[in-house]
């Protein structure tokens, strides 16, 4: 294992990427059986898994992905079919796979029991139909339990034997717990408790912590070493409460599977294909489909961020180098300063787009997510995901995947109805989760969108008011906001899925931390849409410096559509709130009022035309100053929940400046809310 740990970190990413392919080519398989290229897909990345395991030393994932591979190889023969039992048989293998590297990852020895899983996955590949442990051992149960043991190790055999000339006898003792029991562990204990009484047990199946937490079925097996009878072992094992059956039989090594005999002969197998030649025939595979060559390196993220930190200081001090060449007037830096500019400028888009990820990193488990969920919860889904390819930078896609699969479950629970309550009402029986992404200027756009019952607001205030909450001159759309309170459901049961009351506002507070918005777009029997705005990139960005009074502030230029200087009458007083009427009606934010500034009565002021998905804006100021690039610093955790500022900036002169959330400022303005009440 030392020899091997400069690899690990290899080994992990090369895991996961094979795990994810498999997940995936099961889902195709599943809508589409017969595909070959599939099977020699998932064929490929079971091999690859399988040889970079053996040569690793990891012998239970070495095992398992050995029999999951001859499971494949029967679907390619076509010996067996990729009907709906051997694909979930296939999903329950890749979750203990994933299960064994995540303890692997965590430090762990990545031991994990297998042996149920062998046992059905050799079912399979013998030609028999796949069976969960239970229902196996109950049928074994009706052959009075001569069942073989599965594994039993060399070192306990050893034991026996030598036992034996001291007058020891070892037998396999098979207990069948009564189907009814509510707690099967606690009939383990008991019945445990009373064999060690009359010996030593030397082995169980399955094993110890299978059996604490009631994974086995109803049958479990012991081998004890002992001087009493069979008569007194079986008495000893039923003279217990909701035990149906015991079987005792005189152990035999012939009627067992040694565990090492099988895992030396994986690992024998598994070592032939070693990691360099895995590599190769995935090289090989990707050069099938493209003959285009890319050399990658992997790079830890922490050098990337001081990459970042030390081009962001480079920025700083080119803004502050050019304010005193103009200050001062040194036409002799102008060029130097100028090509200063060019490759700032260069290292600054490399850096970022170096950081860029596409957000389809994190919905690569989506399809796997909605599939198992339509299984738990008898429902029926049509998944649709878009934008994929849609870039952030990967420190706030690392982020996304939580609330997102919060709001995902969310939709799949609470949003979509029963399959025959659609059918009732004229919908489609299999109910729609669509995501999407896309940029919108220096932003980027997550829609999670059903189409299922809505959100009710009348059910919301009856179950706000339950709770204490005020709900008194509330809006529908506020109301709606009240599922981001914490603590709060509708939900009349609490389900493994959702309705703890817990989620939604983790939702709200994770996307505020990563400097994005969330809102909610909900009809009645129509459905629900969250809309996530997040920043393109939580760093560097192209802004517009802008005078509001006497104090400077930035403004992303991701998001301005326009800026214009109002001629008179363009700018008409409503009832509630200002409209600028050129090109449309735009409803006006005095930016002064926002802020809490006294208004200055700018004659001539200027406007800001932003738009924020659907909807423009026009923000009133005083003056525009320059366009630049900034380096956005966070404003701490005492100024963290201050509204209408995401940040700040240093310019060149040493002068600090804030930088506008528009976002949070047109949810802030009564002339927004007015209008988006129209």
């Amino acid at each position: 294992m030392d020899d091997n740990s400069k690899y690990l970190e290899l080994f992990f990413e090369e895991s996961d990427e094979h795990i994810q392919s498999l997940n995936d080519c099961v889902l195709d398989l599943e809508s589409d059986p017969e595909n070959q290229e599939i099977i020699d897909d998932m064929f490929r990345s079971a091999h690859t898994l399988k040889g970079m395991a053996g040569t690793m030393g990891y012998d239970s994932l070495a095992q398992l992905t050995h029999k999951m591979e001859n499971v494949f190889d029967l679907l390619k023969k076509k010996t067996i079919k990729a009907d709906s039992r051997s694909i979930e048989l296939i999903f329950s293998c890749l979750d203990s796979i994933s299960a064994i590297v995540e303890d692997l990852r965590q430090g762990g020895e990545g031991v994990l029991d297998v042996a149920d899983l062998v046992v059905r996955l050799n079912a399979v590949s013998e030609g028999e139909q796949d069976v969960s442990v239970e229902e196996k051992t109950v049928a074994e149960s009706d052959d009075n339990f001569n069942s073989q043991l599965h594994f039993i190790d060399e070192s306990d055999i050893a034991v026996i034997e030598s036992a034996a000339a001291d007058g020891y006898q070892a037998y396999t003792v098979t207990i069948k717990i009564e189907e009814t029991s509510g707690m099967k562990n606690a009939r383990v204990f008991l019945v445990m408790s009373k064999l060690d009484q009359q010996g030593e047990v030397l082995h169980s199946e399955p094993n110890a912590e299978v059996l604490e937490n009631e994974d086995f079925g109803s049958i479990f097996k012991v081998v004890l070493l002992t001087q009493a009878d069979e008569e007194t072992l079986k008495e000893a094992a039923l003279n217990n409460s909701e035990i149906e059956d015991v079987l005792v039989k005189a152990f035999d090594k012939n009627d067992v599977v040694s565990e090492k005999e099988v895992e030396e002969k994986v690992v024998l197998e598994a070592k032939a294909a070693p990691v360099e030649e895995a590599k190769k025939e995935t090289v090989k595979k990707t050069a099938s489909k493209s003959t285009q060559s890319n050399q990658t390196v992997r790079v830890d993220i922490t050098k990337l961020d001081d990459f970042l930190n030390a081009v962001s200081e480079l920025l700083i001090y080119r803004t502050r180098l050019e304010s005193i060449s103009q200050d001062n007037e040194i036409k002799e830096m102008n060029e130097p300063l100028e090509q200063f500019a060019r490759i700032t400028t260069e290292l600054q888009d490399l850096v970022l787009k170096i950081r860029l990820q596409p957000v389809s990193t994190v919905m690569t488990n989506f399809p796997r997510m909605i599939r198992d969920l339509g299984n738990d919860l008898g429902k029926k889904y049509n998944l649709v995901i878009e934008g994929g390819e849609t870039e952030l930078d990967r420190t706030v896609v690392s982020e996304l995947g939580e609330p997102l699969i919060h709001l995902i479950r969310n939709a799949a629970d609470h949003g979509i109805e029963m399959p025959e309550d659609r059918q009732k009402i004229g919908k489609d029986p299999a109910g729609l989760i669509h995501i999407s992404a896309y940029q919108e200027g220096n932003r980027v756009v997550l829609t999670v969108r059903d189409d299922g019952k809505g959100l009710n607001p009348q059910a919301i205030k009856e179950s706000a008011e339950r709770k204490g909450i005020v709900t008194t001159g509330l809006s529908d759309i506020e109301l709606q906001h009240l599922i981001f309170h914490p603590g709060f459901s509708t939900a009349k049961e609490v389900t493994g899925i959702s309705g703890r009351g817990v989620g939604m506002d983790a939702v709200q507070q994770k996307i505020h931390s990563l400097g994005g918005t969330v809102e909610i777009i909900s009809a009645i029997n129509q459905g629900t849409t969250f809309k996530i705005n997040l920043p393109l990139t939580l760093s560097i960005i192209d802004s517009l410096l802008i005078k509001v009074g006497n104090s400077t502030f930035a403004i992303p230029r991701g998001i301005i559509e326009k800026v214009v200087s109002p001629g008179p009458g363009e700018i008409i007083q409503t009832y509630e709130n200002e409209i600028y009427t050129t090109g449309g009606a735009t409803p006006v934010i005095r930016l002064t009022e926002v802020l809490g500034m006294e208004d200055t009565n700018n004659p001539e002021p200027y406007l800001i035309i932003v738009k924020l998905g659907e909807n423009r804006f026009a923000l009133k100021i005083d003056d525009i100053i320059k366009q630049q690039e900034i380096v956005i610093k966070d404003l701490g955790k005492e100024l963290s929940q201050v509204n209408c500022y995401s940040g700040a900036t240093i310019l060149g002169n040493g002068e600090i400046v804030l930088i506008l959330d528009v976002t949070a400022i047109a949810n802030e303005s009564q002339g927004v809310q007015n209008a988006i009440r129209v």
